[in-house]
């Protein structure tokens, strides 16, 4: 059985090919790349249902339109909400809009997963 973390991290990696996928912390290298940050956050208390949640950050780069975060982030809601082949269950929030520090836009969506 594949982790909550693994399943996530294959189901994003598969929807936005050339975005440089990280776990944990966004590492900012080249500002033209695309980044797809996935961090654990706090979950529930431990039962015989897990329900992990996660943050998706999608950084897009540099020069990109503004609208790219938000119509990948698009993409992975409705990828999620379509989604019956993974045994783990992901419901994804609504993207929040927000731009880095040099302007790069950015859209985050909050997950939560369920897993037994």
């Amino acid at each position: 059985m594949t982790s909550p973390v693994d399943s996530l991290r294959a189901f994003v990696q598969l929807l936005l090919p050339g975005w440089r996928l990280q776990f944990g912390k966004w590492t900012d290298g080249t500002k033209t790349d695309r980044y797809a940050v996935i961090k654990p956050m706090a979950g529930l208390p431990i039962e015989l249902v897990r329900r992990p949640q996660f943050s998706l950050i999608l950084i897009a780069g540099l020069n990109d339109p503004a609208t790219l975060p938000n119509e990948a982030a698009e993409a992975v809601i409705q990828a999620m909400l379509a989604d019956t082949e993974d045994p783990m269950f992901m419901q994804p929030g609504e993207p929040v809009p927000w731009f880095t520090d040099d302007g790069r836009p950015v859209a985050e969506i909050s997950i939560q997963t369920i897993t037994d």
